[in-house]
């Protein structure tokens, strides 16, 4: 995720950001969690503080209004996916402040209990066909895969050509990774978005999906 501040922020890097106000699409969004994931690689996160490591969080449900306040100075620092910032930085309409990878996949596969109870089988055909296109577009990816992102999304080509550098696709997407769900649950209790204690278990059902290491 990029790290944005407005075109004249007085902010260069991360380590002036504590304390400040960040823009957000939606409280418990993406761009809300990935704020305590910076707190947390940075040491703000501490349990015994009086303080919280951000001043506050403006909701402002969509990226264009995000990049309005933090050149508006309604807001400090916003975060979205690196590439679909890019242009921006590109153009000078943001400063790029920073990066972050966060420590989980970019995507995962939800369904409702009771779907899965009524239509396992219809999931697990759907898993089969995501599995398939995964593999078609990943085989594509000097190629058709650039092209339909380029026409798709309006990206340069050479940005889209490095975006495929960055990025990988599991063979197989009935696998869910345990440590990813116990750090994703670590960082979501110390953000506040969940506050009971949950075991990984309880969120995958290995009647369509299988717990990985």
């Amino acid at each position: 995720w990029a790290i944005s501040g407005g075109q004249s922020s007085r902010h260069t890097n991360l380590s002036t950001l504590r304390n400040t106000t960040v823009a957000v699409s939606r409280l418990g969004s993406g761009s809300h969690i990935m704020a305590f994931v910076v707190a947390d690689q940075q040491g703000w996160l501490d349990p015994a503080a009086a303080t919280e490591p951000f001043n506050r969080f403006e909701s402002l449900q969509n990226f264009k209004a995000m990049r309005d306040a933090v050149n508006g100075e309604q807001a400090d620092f916003f975060m979205w996916e690196t590439f679909m910032t890019k242009p921006y930085h590109d153009s000078g309409e943001l400063k790029r402040l920073g990066e972050i990878t966060p420590p989980w996949p970019a995507f995962s596969i939800a369904a409702r209990r009771d779907l899965i109870a009524r239509k396992g089988e219809d999931l697990r055909r759907a898993l089969a066909a995501v599995d398939q296109a995964t593999a078609l577009f990943v085989a594509e990816r000097d190629g058709r895969s650039v092209d339909l992102v380029v026409e798709r999304l309006g990206h340069d080509r050479e940005d889209v050509r490095s975006w495929f550098k960055t990025v990988s696709y599991p063979a197989k997407s009935v696998g869910v990774s345990r440590a990813a769900l116990e750090v994703t649950l670590e960082t979501l209790r110390k953000a506040g978005v969940v506050e009971r204690e949950v075991v990984v278990e309880e969120l995958v059902d290995t009647s369509v999906a299988r717990l990985d290491a």
